[in-house]
């Protein structure tokens, strides 16, 4: 954001220094940024919804929703948002040139792991291995932010997401199994 210069003066033999304004155009794109930057937080909050209203359910010990099982709602629910941090990585890689590891490989490894997981392994064994790999999402974050590349309020926002949602599956596993 720029800062126009507006007025340099005395009084009464006195300095008054420099006043400034902010130039009302970068004024507009600043609270456009901000607008986004809220908004992007917001939906990130948003995107732990079903995560907690699954694990609400199961409190309630209700094993249905829909005429679906909780637990493969939340499975196919893990496998989108996965799947859209992974891309979030892939993007992040493709336009950073200061990140030193892959996120190819391991955005790649990571989706095609929770997949596989997800066809082969038990539900109890997947919400597992769903855990590890929000921990390992998290950690990548945490790396991608100390190489300059992510804020810190994204970091805190997708920090305390990502607890909500390991609750929640916790949860989850402690009222199914």
């Amino acid at each position: 954001m720029s800062v126009k210069k507006v007025f340099r003066g005395e009084k009464n033999g006195n300095f008054l220094g420099k006043m400034f304004c902010i130039v009302l155009k970068d004024a507009e794109e600043a609270r456009r940024l901000m607008f986004r930057r809220n908004l992007s937080n917001l939906l990130i909050l948003f995107g732990s919804t079903p995560f907690v209203f699954f694990s609400i359910l199961s409190i309630f010990s209700l094993k249905n929703f829909l005429n679906y099982n909780i637990i493969y709602l939340t499975s196919l629910y893990i496998l989108t948002i996965v799947s859209f941090i992974c891309g979030t990585h892939w993007g992040i890689f493709l336009n950073s040139k200061k990140i030193t590891i892959n996120l190819f490989i391991i955005s790649n490894l990571l989706t095609l792991l929770v997949y596989f997981g997800f066809l082969i392994l038990s539900s109890f064994a997947f919400i597992l291995l769903s855990i590890l790999i929000f921990i390992v999402l998290l950690i990548v974050d945490f790396f991608i932010f100390k190489n300059d590349v992510i804020l810190l309020n994204y970091l805190k926002v997708r920090a305390y997401v990502s607890l909500i949602v390991l609750i929640s599956l916790f949860i989850l596993l402690f009222n199914f199994f």
